[in-house]
């Protein structure tokens, strides 16, 4: 018996931007359903978090209408697909699965066990991000009420997320001895932790990061250049033959590449930065179709003291150098969560500064001689803190404005 397993396709979320939440489901039709067909599966399990229109922290996930499911359904039926199950993740709500089942899509199975030929399989809802009461109730999960060759576990939980609460490992090895096989979701990076467990990658790309992308830049402090690596396809689905207990991955091209860009600076001037990030947009521009591609840039370290509020310029190099990208400007391309300055973390408010080079740029237009006056004044100017007298008196005294407002002028 073969099983296909697609897990985490976040259908019609909006967390990516662009014309993602069409995009996704427009992937899905043309390109996964038909390669589903081609398979022959004899059944269909959805691994969890299937759709997710308007996710994000400020509106609700699921629309009035439930138009989402009855997209979902109908590409489905369209396709002719039949024997399909849903397990629920942390992203699905139980009504409007069941929902989806009374509509014809696949059949909501929510703690309970489903009997396919001569195996068993136990769906497991999520309860992330309640760790504490999926630890209990996995120790709980009852026996099948038939006889059964294969059982199999399917789960939606954290098992081996770096840095984040995960199942205990003497919780999850007493699970494996129950189980033959264990599939899980959510994590979206491929992952075998355990002898008998498979957490899946994501079907398609949902919040781009390191493990989920096409392309991994890293750019070190003082390096000329970048190291740029290409993965191997990352979305897809998966091919289970449950008597051999062996996987198969199925590639789908989504016709865009997921660039994670990491750049590391130590005690750079605001310049410094400025360059880099134009310079990577240029080398990105000539290696890749910047309109498929979908671009995160995370700066990290420190910053010249005095720099991190002025002189950079984030905003700017956005729009500029940026706007081409798939995404364009409606998502924040370049990440500065990790990028300090003078002893202080920068923020989105900090974002707001329009640069001091962008500024002498749109002031040159009037005051052709400015940056002469800047130059006289910039060693104040890029502290982070200065005394107001010594400004006025440099001021005072500056012959670069005297030669723009004339000696007669009082300064």
């Amino acid at each position: 018996m073969r099983i296909c397993m697609i897990s985490d396709l976040h259908l019609f979320s909006t967390e990516i931007g662009g014309n993602w939440s069409e995009d996704s489901f427009v992937i899905f039709k043309e390109r996964i359903l038909p390669r589903i067909m081609h398979e022959k599966p004899d059944a269909i399990i959805f691994l969890g978090d299937i759709l997710d229109p308007h996710s994000g922290r400020s509106v609700p996930r699921w629309p009035t209408g439930d138009e989402a499911s009855g997209k979902f359904v109908k590409a489905i039926k369209e396709a002719g697909i039949k024997n399909t199950y849903a397990l629920r993740g942390n992203h699905d709500y139980v009504e409007p699965l069941k929902i989806i089942s009374e509509m014809g899509g696949p059949i909501f199975i929510n703690d309970d066990w489903l009997e396919l030929g001569d195996s068993a399989f136990y769906f497991f809802s999520s309860r992330y991000p309640n760790l504490q009461r999926a630890i209990e109730d996995l120790k709980s999960i009852p026996d099948p009420n038939f006889d059964a060759k294969n059982k199999i576990l399917l789960m939606h939980e954290n098992l081996s997320i770096k840095g984040a609460d995960n199942i205990p490992e003497d919780v999850m090895k007493e699970v494996c001895r129950r189980f033959d096989m264990i599939f899980n979701g959510h994590q979206h990076v491929y992952d075998e932790p355990y002898n008998n467990v498979w957490c899946l990658s994501s079907a398609l790309p949902w919040r781009p990061g390191y493990g989920n992308c096409d392309i991994e830049i890293i750019w070190e402090s003082g390096a000329s250049e970048p190291e740029i690596n290409e993965n191997k396809s990352k979305f897809g689905f998966y091919l289970v033959d449950i008597e051999r207990k062996h996987l198969r991955f199925i590639p789908i091209d989504i016709g865009l590449k997921i660039i994670i860009a990491k750049l590391y600076f130590s005690n750079a001037s605001a310049a410094e930065v400025r360059d880099r990030l134009i310079k990577l947009s240029e080398l990105l521009a000539e290696r890749f179709d910047t309109k498929k591609s979908i671009l995160r840039v995370y700066l990290e370290g420190t910053l010249r003291e005095g720099d991190e509020r002025i002189d950079v310029g984030f905003s700017d190099i956005e729009s500029k150098y940026y706007s081409n990208f798939y995404e364009g400007r409606s998502r924040t391309i370049l990440r500065v969560e990790n990028l300090k300055g003078g002893g202080a973390y920068l923020s989105r408010e900090d974002l707001r500064y329009v640069s001091v080079e962008d500024a002498l740029e749109h002031l040159e237009a009037e005051i052709p001689k400015i940056r002469d006056f800047y130059k006289e004044v910039s060693d104040l100017i890029e502290k982070k803190t200065f005394d107001g007298d010594a400004l006025i008196e440099r001021i005072q005294n500056s012959r670069v404005l005297r030669d723009i407002l004339g000696d007669e002028n009082d300064i």
